[in-house]
């Protein structure tokens, strides 16, 4: 039996225990709005109505050991399962924090007070576990149906900054827009107290999951909320480039079209996650080097120079690790060495050397590969990059499975063990890279390295 048909079994069990027990079991939340959408669910959560707090224990024992952490909300876990059962309750912010919440729990609330709580009325839609009838206070199955993102009406919605961020991420993983009163709640939310964590968690969820991650990030500029965790980000709105090169406006915009084919890209790579970092920061130096230039064209010499401290700048603010960090900066200053080894019709010795000096050859040239696509300029000239550059990565990857002179072939010409034999390794590896053999690589590597 499968993890999914256990769950739909025990979900049916304990349902029918809760109504002959006088109640009603809803599944409540994104497995509702997940299943309406058509797409699969794995983490269920589930409110039981009419049954009491000690009752509703007992009642769960029968179904396994009880996880009961999570008592003080009203939340019981069924221990194995991964299924939480709670108690319909009302929420009132008392602080801060993402913990400053007074819980108030009562299982005779009616299900339009319990659902008032939700943040979306796409979230807060309710399913009978035994009939299927759903319960839809607030409209939210019209509003999946019109693609609008809504807050519940009642007032709590900006009690949670969090709400921006889940917002935004929502948006851009079911394909929604916020409506016009949404929009103007989001923008009067202040996000400081928020953790790094928790908002690197849901931009995470965006550009992981989503088909258009760039919808995260335009729901965030409608809302005006990009400046407290994202400046330089915000910075590139604006920021004129070389028609030439970029039809499509503004560096902004390029930066969104990037990140959007990136999510095409992301499942094929290594370090999925920091492949689409990268995409996001690779232009972030264009806001500080972007200049117009005396024949009346924009500029941006060595962005990817200035980028480098901006991109650390804006991924350690999110408390992104130092190899995301570190992978993205690298994108960043060597994606316009590539693009220029096709403008220039770079050899490929020359190209092998380049790539050779990336921690992840292919995704670098895949992220160009986006850099170029992610622009206004015609089909056929994205294409005819895009083919130069992966034909240069394929002769690459022929030219690196070579014979590398060996540390031994090394010390017996003459280099003496320690720098010198590590800096002659490396250049015996760049000349056979350039076309040379393993033994003349080693030779040559040799009269630079040998002692005088």
């Amino acid at each position: 039996m499968s993890r999914e048909q256990t769950m739909t079994r025990l979900i049916e069990g304990i349902a029918r225990r809760v109504q002959e027990a006088g109640g009603r079991a809803m599944l409540v939340g994104g497995c509702v709005r997940d299943v309406l959408l058509g797409i699969p669910c794995y983490d269920i959560d589930c409110e039981v109505h009419g049954v009491g707090r000690d009752a509703l224990r007992a009642l769960l024992r029968e179904f396994g050991e009880i996880d009961e952490s999570g008592e003080s909300y009203g939340i019981f876990t069924i221990r194995g399962a991964g299924l939480d059962i709670a108690l319909p309750r009302v929420e009132r912010r008392t602080g801060p924090g993402h913990k400053d919440f007074a819980v108030e729990t009562d299982p005779y609330l009616s299900m339009e007070q319990s659902a008032a709580r939700r943040d979306f009325t796409v979230n807060a839609i309710m399913r009978d576990a035994l009939t299927g009838e759903y319960v839809d206070p607030f409209g939210g199955m019209e509003d999946l149906q019109r693609g609008i993102l809504r807050a519940v009406a009642g007032g709590q919605f900006e009690e949670d900054p969090l709400r921006v961020l889940r917002g935004a991420q929502f948006a851009a993983r079911f394909s929604l827009w916020p409506d016009d009163e949404t929009i103007r709640l989001m923008r009067d939310m202040p996000l400081v107290h928020l953790s790094a964590s928790r908002v690197e968690a849901e931009m995470k969820k965006a550009l992981m999951q989503a088909k258009k991650p760039s919808v995260f990030f335009e729901v965030l500029r409608a809302c005006n909320q990009l400046h407290t965790w994202l400046p330089e980000l915000e910075a590139l709105i604006g920021v004129r480039q070389n028609p030439k090169y970029h039809p499509e406006g503004d560096a902004w915009t390029h930066t969104m079209m990037t990140l959007d084919r990136a999510a095409e890209e992301r499942d094929a790579q290594e370090t999925p996650y920091a492949f689409m970092l990268a995409a996001l920061s690779h232009d972030l130096g264009k806001a500080e080097s972007m200049r117009l230039d005396e024949d009346g064209v924009y500029r941006a010499a060595e962005h990817e120079v200035t980028g480098v401290p901006l991109v650390s700048s804006m991924l350690s603010r999110l408390a992104l690790g130092k190899s995301a960090i570190t992978y993205a900066q690298e994108m960043c200053f060597l994606h316009m060495d590539v693009h220029k080894c096709y403008y220039l019709q770079k050899s490929q010795a020359q190209v092998n050397l380049l790539l050779d000096r990336s921690m992840d050859p292919f995704a670098l040239v895949r992220m160009v590969v986006c850099d170029v696509h992610g622009t206004g300029v015609p089909r056929e000239n994205a294409q005819a990059e895009e083919q130069f550059v992966m034909a240069r990565y394929d002769g690459y990857l022929r030219d690196a499975q070579k014979k590398m002179p060996s540390a031994k072939e090394l010390l017996a010409l003459g280099v003496l063990p320690g720098r010198r034999l590590g800096g002659a390794m490396k250049r015996a590896r760049q000349l056979v890279l350039m076309g040379h053999d393993a033994g003349e690589a080693a030779r040559l590597a040799a009269q630079e390295y040998a002692e005088s």
